[in-house]
């Protein structure tokens, strides 16, 4: 059996080790063995490294958005070909899909394929945020993205986003933008402008007491919205009563990138819970319709990024290349040293 070298975590809280001993995978019909050259840092890996949460099997290989090359094609692939670039956000917790290795699976359908306008280091900030945001507000909330180089028809409507400034936020602003709609975006006072760059028309300060923000979301408004999504997760008790209280739209709906926590939600408001961690999920019946909408929005963004109507993150490269820079960057951000998205170099091609 042939094997390679990676990252792996032997048990829940147990440490990050390098070894040269992980399974190389071998491709399905449609999937692509594809070679890591990037990958990008989210919480999701230390989350999954203290917890055990999503992993599907110890000695554990993890990692969430990527970008590669590829290396050889199933036999009905009809997208990628050897040779060319790709990136995205693959299923987290199995091992065969996940990046922190010399080489992993892709399924063609929910892998993007890099095209002229997007470099691989960049594309390494796009996977889990376009689409935590995309199943947000186009399965959740029902909004329509526009055809690549056409304009959506402008709508007297705002969505408001709580924590606009984050990775998730600012795929949600943008997204909402391109939709036609009017973006209002939480945020803290020093980060208006990485909110307003994503597509923000207006902002309101994230750190004000619930009241205040309540007034301003209504001045800024005047109530014409109906959908809230809260990339933050921390603005649930924020969002129903702006929702209650200040909206004078019919059809009032809720997301939340928050699919753990308990939540006291009138009926009045319908509630969306993102879970993207069920993608390629054989074993969970939610899985099938997550992993369709993932692979239609993956067609969608496609184009709307070569396009320029999505635009990848501000990111920070990290110095070096290997698997030891991958530890060191998941400690930086755990330890709050990541300003902007963390990308690591991990081979040559």
């Amino acid at each position: 059996m042939a094997t390679q070298t990676g990252i792996t975590i032997a048990g829940p809280n147990e440490p990050y080790t390098v070894v040269d001993n992980i399974p190389r995978p071998t491709c399905g019909p449609t999937q692509a063995l594809v070679k890591s050259l990037f990958v990008g840092l989210n919480p999701v890996e230390p989350f999954m490294q203290h917890t055990g949460v999503l992993i599907a099997e110890f000695p554990a290989v993890i990692g969430s958005d990527v970008s590669g090359v590829v290396l050889e094609v199933g036999s009905e692939c009809k997208k990628l070909e050897k040779g060319e670039y790709v990136f995205g956000c693959v299923p987290v917790g199995l091992n065969k899909f996940s990046p922190f290795q010399e080489t992993f699976l892709a399924e063609e359908d929910w892998t993007f394929k890099k095209g002229e306008r997007v470099g691989l280091e960049e594309a390494c900030t796009v996977g889990a945020g376009v689409l935590t945001a995309g199943l947000a507000l186009i399965d959740g909330q029902g909004l329509k993205v526009p055809a690549p180089g056409t304009n959506a028809e402008q709508k007297d409507s705002w969505v408001i986003v709580m924590g606009g400034s984050g990775s998730v936020g600012q795929y949600a602003c943008q997204i909402a933008k391109l939709c036609g709609y009017k973006v209002l975006a939480s945020c803290s006072p020093s980060k208006d402008e990485i909110a307003r760059k994503a597509g923000a028309t207006a902002t309101f300060n994230n750190r004000a007491p619930i009241d205040e923000q309540l007034g301003l979301i209504e001045r800024i408004t005047g109530g014409q919205f109906g959908r809230i999504f809260d990339a933050s997760v921390q603005a649930v008790q924020l969002s129903i009563k702006a929702l209650e209280a200040i909206s004078k739209e019919s059809d009032k709906y809720f997301a939340s990138a928050d699919d753990w926590s308990e939540m006291d939600v009138p009926d009045s408001i319908s509630v969306y819970r993102v879970q993207l961690g069920l993608l390629g999920r054989a074993d969970n019946p939610l899985s099938k319709r997550v992993t369709d909408q993932v692979a239609e929005m993956v067609r969608i963004f496609e184009g709307q990024i070569e396009a320029g109507g999505l635009r990848p993150l501000d990111y920070e490269l990290a110095p070096g290349m290997g698997w030891d820079k991958v530890i060191e960057g998941i400690a930086n951000l755990e330890a709050g040293k990541a300003i902007k998205k963390s990308v690591v170099k991990v081979q040559e091609e």
